[in-house]
């Protein structure tokens, strides 16, 4: 018994050594597919604590929105990425600051009236940085990560959408301020196999991304190739030590509340 203790205080140990000094780690989670006109935009909270959406792009539900306060904060830190998967390599979303005041902006989708756009284009990275996610052990390439100046005292939208109209995955950042309190402990175990399950760990499905303009063009021929609800929907079941690896580590970081800048 003595044995076990000491074994899992030196992987926790362990665990707490690789953390890589970055700011792109030990963001709060959320998934949802659901989240993709301005009046079903994500609430961010507070846009200093650290939160994280995962999406999946589809051709119904092509963009992700976010939607925060600005109230006293003239910049916010963003990261835009997607998960490390052969299939998305090439896959290159952009991130759009939607807000009054902002210029008139060319976009592939609606937004409210007297709202302007800046765009963070990703066109252009040929070299993305390669980021591993120590808790769910999930790799990604992030395409942007940097502080962005934001429209004062209104509403801000963030949005992520692909121009290329491909279907895929990304995710978005928000905030550095890491804080946990709030988490019953109940909830990591879940965070662990959906994010898995995002990043395909242990998925042995062919998965196909679909042109979404053939689609709309009534070209059915790419449908049967894939569908867009039920991809990358496969359930993944942990490896046995790494919930208890994911539970240590997080059980320092309750309560806490530390900025990077």
């Amino acid at each position: 018994m003595m044995y076990a203790k000491t074994a899992r205080s030196v992987l926790l140990i362990a665990a707490c050594a690789s953390l890589p000094m970055t700011p792109a780690h030990a963001h709060k989670p959320s998934y949802a597919n659901d989240h993709s006109t301005p009046d079903l935009a994500f609430e961010v909270e507070d846009p200093e604590i650290s939160i994280v959406l995962y999406a999946e792009m589809t051709c119904t539900k092509q963009e992700l929105w976010l939607r925060m306060d600005s109230t006293g904060f003239e910049e916010v830190w963003i990261e835009l990425g997607v998960p490390q998967l052969d299939r998305l390599a090439d896959y290159r979303p952009s991130l759009a600051i939607v807000a009054e005041g902002l210029p008139e902006a060319d976009l592939p989708f609606y937004i409210p009236e007297r709202m302007g756009a800046l765009v963070i284009s990703t066109d252009d990275v040929t070299d993305p940085i390669p980021f591993n996610e120590p808790f769910t052990q999930t790799d990604s390439w992030i395409l942007f990560r940097d502080w962005y100046d934001i429209p004062a005292d209104q509403d801000v939208y963030l949005v992520a959408y692909n121009p290329g109209e491909y279907t895929g995955k990304l995710w978005v950042a928000v905030g550095l301020v890491e804080d946990f309190s709030d988490v019953d402990m109940s909830e990591f175990g879940d965070w662990l196999g959906k994010t898995q399950a995002f990043h395909e760990i242990g998925d042995t499905e062919d998965h196909v991304e679909i042109d979404c303009s053939q689609v709309y063009d009534g070209d059915n021929s790419t449908t049967t190739q894939a569908q867009p609800e039920s991809k990358g929907g496969c359930t993944v079941t942990p490896t046995p030590t790494k919930p208890h690896l994911l539970f240590g580590v997080f059980a320092l970081l309750v309560g806490l509340s530390r900025r990077r800048r």
